[in-house]
């Protein structure tokens, strides 16, 4: 098995050059990836557009792609930016202040998942 790549993202993006996510990220592909946002005080669109576009290429890939340490300030701001603050959850997990960590390894939407019949998933 491939080694993990793991990334702890800064409090805030350097505006001035590049956010170290892409190089850490360049580096881990073809990889599991773990990322902690732990630390992020604020989400920006910009960073938050660098893990939808990683999390679609590790999907893409089949590999673990998960964002753990996930903190309110973080769900509030993927809230801001249009997403649901449980984006990054795995699915069944509910978001909320219960869950110090979190993970995820699989990026389905169950509410546009065909069931084995052929049907759409309900909820």
């Amino acid at each position: 098995m491939t080694e993990l790549h793991s990334h702890v993202l800064d409090p805030a993006r350097n505006r001035n050059g590049e956010d170290p996510l892409v190089p850490f990220l360049l580096g881990a592909r073809h990889a599991p990836v773990s990322i902690s946002v732990r630390d992020v005080l604020r989400l920006d669109a910009h960073r938050l557009q660098i893990l939808l576009v990683a999390q679609k290429q590790w999907a893409a890939e089949n590999l673990p792609f998960s964002l753990t340490e996930i903190t309110e300030s973080f769900r509030s701001g993927l809230e801001r930016l249009g997403l649901s603050p449980g984006h990054f959850d795995p699915p069944g997990h509910r978001a909320g202040p219960a869950s110090a960590e979190t993970t995820t390894s699989d990026f389905a939407d169950t509410s546009t998942m065909a069931s084995p019949t052929g049907k759409e998933a309900e909820q």
